[in-house]
């Protein structure tokens, strides 16, 4: 591989031969590299399409975010600096509790309309509701091209869900978050107290 070095640099002045130093440290990188072949057999190829298909589901995609959540955001509350311990504490656990919840009510609710989508767009199913969602303008591709498919699935039970989670968000999400909060507040407390009687700090 060969990077064609640009020696002209046009100023105000003319065309100058100066050499780009950036290129040509890019070229001796390249040059030092070895050579390689990557040869994925089928069986790799429908491995990587199947966890590229999981992943990109909306459960398993809330999954990950809530996942990721759950390993900073708590963390950076709890070291929070500008306020005093306590206050960092109760904004942990409320964090927390909204990331368990949220994650959790996330996942049932887009597992459940990916589920139902997934039954209302069942090309060889034979029920009233198979092809319910399946668009008759775009049959035919989507016959053909699985991953076209299951991208469709998934844009419309995100959607579904997304509906959805207008009313969970309020109906469910929001109780469950206060009590959870609740529920951990009351417990890191009595943990603080019994840590604070076996330092004889209370009586």
């Amino acid at each position: 591989m060969y990077i064609q070095p640009n020696y002209n640099n046009v100023n105000m002045y003319g065309s100058k031969n100066k050499p780009d130093f950036w290129k040509r440290f890019k070229q001796k990188i390249f040059d030092a590299l070895p050579d390689a072949t990557f040869n994925d057999t089928k069986g790799k190829a429908d491995k990587l399409n199947r966890f590229s298909d999981r992943i990109s589901r909306p459960a398993e995609n809330r999954l990950i975010m809530g996942a990721t959540a759950l390993l900073s955001q708590p963390t950076i509350d709890y070291y929070n600096k500008k306020v005093d311990e306590d206050t960092r504490t109760i904004a942990r656990n409320r964090t927390l509790a909204k990331i368990i919840v949220g994650t959790l009510v996330g996942i049932a609710v887009r597992g459940s309309s990916y589920k139902l989508v997934e039954k209302m767009t069942n090309i060889k199913g034979n029920k009233a509701y198979s092809k319910a969602l399946l668009p008759p303008k775009y049959l035919k591709q989507l016959l053909d091209d699985k991953v076209l498919l299951d991208n469709y699935r998934s844009a419309i039970s995100t959607s579904l869900a997304i509906l959805a989670m207008c009313y969970t968000n309020f109906a469910i999400d929001a109780p469950l978050t206060v009590f959870l909060t609740n529920y951990l507040n009351e417990e890191t407390k009595e943990k603080q107290n019994k840590i604070d009687k076996e330092r004889g700090i209370l009586a």
